[in-house]
């Protein structure tokens, strides 16, 4: 029993960390879109802007790689589920539009991924 719930943890927390970090990327672009992202928000900001792409990275060759049966052709799960939503069909393209009302909603331009 102890496995299984080390094991769903293992999946689950990497998945929440990058959502997690998609948020306050997502925050420092609205504050940098309204002209608000002074130097010392940028200087926190960058290490969130870092950590969060090595960890989308890692996510995307990792994790995405087993739900999606298939090798990444691009770096970000971002670019993935954008190539899935627009080009694939089925039970891939059903996956990947599940992301779209936890992504979608954050982005400032309401369309993340669709």
């Amino acid at each position: 029993m102890i496995y299984i719930t080390t094991a769903a943890l293992g999946i689950v927390i990497p998945f929440w960390l990058l959502w997690v970090f998609y948020l306050a990327v997502m925050g420092l672009k609205r504050a940098k879109d309204a002209g608000k992202l002074n130097k010392t928000a940028l200087v926190m900001g960058t290490p969130v802007l870092i950590i969060g792409y090595l960890l989308d990275a890692f996510v995307n060759v990792t994790m995405m790689t087993v739900l999606f049966i298939e090798v990444p052709k691009e770096l970000t799960v971002t670019s993935r589920l954008k190539r899935h939503i627009k080009e694939g069909t089925g039970w891939r393209l059903r996956l990947a539009s599940w992301f779209i009302p936890i992504l979608d909603p954050f982005d400032p331009s309401g369309r993340h991924i669709s």
